[in-house]
């Protein structure tokens, strides 16, 4: 799996959407979010490259008693792809590739299987994942993510105006008064339609004052979803995977970094590519995967599977490169349309004023146009 990730959220915005719920209590909270020790920073980008600090989740035990009471989950950012305790040297430079961890082999590689057992299990979030598929002669990339709620607007029926076609019913009756003749029959006539234009006005009042009702009960219960958003915002992929503690030599910072644990293709991505990451797709899995000290590494390890549950489209190959990190990299794309580059944009222009100049050369007005010798 050569993928990259997409997280563009704020940290703040990432915890408010891994609320859980606290064993202890019962209650739903958030998880607390703690910066990396030794000033490495997360950087939210729409291409995130291995080597690169994302967000982790996993439990605060690994702090020892420092968060105790306060929260069982924590969020920090570690180095995508692991370093060993062990390893000697500079901890970006491995022998080998960490940003993955093929689960058939993580029970046997040292690299994995020590962490595993000292119950340093994590979960890797992220908006989504990039993926390449490879034809013959190009490898096009695609964005995988949890399906997403909402984004449709709701379609609203269009209504008559109610008060304008009173008001103009009210104006007509009027209108009728002045240019009739004032006898007492007709008076009577409109007096009666006067009242019946006044009792359709109270009942439409009545409606309007129980429709202001209703927008201000659908504006409370908004608001009190826009509170709550954290419980129902569109889901993060949550990826299991292992993360180990280097500390240095000199007696520096500790780095922590991580694995994705990858397993093969479920039918829904066997198509693009042959792996894809180990996906915990409920709050219960979440919970199992990362509570070491209740569910040993053999449990743990039967959710270790590949799911269907994803959805993908295609993007630019603009992604390809890491320094590209705008939205470009994770808008839908058509490998089908023909590639318009800089170069090509330039000479459309390019030839595109040439014909308007030799167009402008071809209709000089006849008193411009030179005169013939006779």
């Amino acid at each position: 799996m050569e993928a990259n990730n997409k997280n563009a959220l704020a940290p703040d915005d990432i915890v408010g959407k891994c609320t859980y719920q606290r064993r202890s209590s019962g209650q739903r909270e958030k998880p607390v979010w703690r910066d990396p020790p030794g000033g490495q920073k997360y950087y939210p980008s729409h291409n995130i490259a291995p080597a690169s600090h994302t967000p982790v989740l996993l439990s605060s035990k690994h702090y020892g008693g420092e968060l105790e009471g306060v929260a069982e989950r924590v969020i920090q950012p570690m180095k995508w792809g692991l370093t060993p305790a062990w390893h000697k040297g500079d901890p970006y430079k491995i022998e080998y590739e960490t940003n993955n961890c093929r689960a058939e082999g993580m029970l046997t590689k040292r690299t994995f299987k020590v962490p595993l057992e000292k119950g340093r299990r994590c979960v890797i979030l992220a908006e989504g994942f990039f993926e390449w598929k490879r034809n013959e002669k190009v490898k096009q990339p695609y964005y995988i993510y949890f399906p997403q709620s909402g984004g449709e607007g709701e379609v609203k029926e269009e209504k008559p105006d109610i008060k304008s076609e009173i008001k103009l019913e009210s104006i007509s009756v009027k209108t009728e008064v002045k240019s009739e003749p004032a006898d007492s029959q007709l008076l009577d006539q409109i007096k009666q339609e006067d009242g019946g234009v006044t009792q359709v006005k109270s009942e439409v009042k009545a409606e309007l004052e129980e429709d202001n009702l209703k927008s201000e009960v659908k504006s409370d219960v908004k608001a009190e979803s826009n509170n709550n958003e954290d419980l129902t915002g569109d889901k993060l992929l949550t990826m299991a995977g292992v993360f180990d503690v280097w500390n240095p030599p000199d007696g520096g910072e500790p780095l922590y970094s991580y694995s994705v644990i990858t397993v093969d293709a479920s039918p829904a991505m066997a198509w693009i590519h042959h792996r894809m990451p180990a996906i915990l797709q409920t709050d219960e899995d979440i919970d199992a995967w990362l509570d070491s000290d209740n569910v040993p590494l053999h449990k743990a390890v039967k959710m270790i599977h590949p799911i269907e549950g994803v959805t993908m489209h295609a993007v630019s190959p603009v992604v390809n490169n890491s320094r590209n990190k705008t939205p470009d990299c994770v808008k839908l794309y058509d490998p089908k349309k023909p590639k318009t580059t800089a170069a090509s944009s330039f000479m459309m222009n390019w030839l595109g004023k040439s014909k308007r100049s030799d167009s402008a050369t071809d209709k000089v007005s006849p008193a411009k146009k030179p005169k013939s010798a006779t």
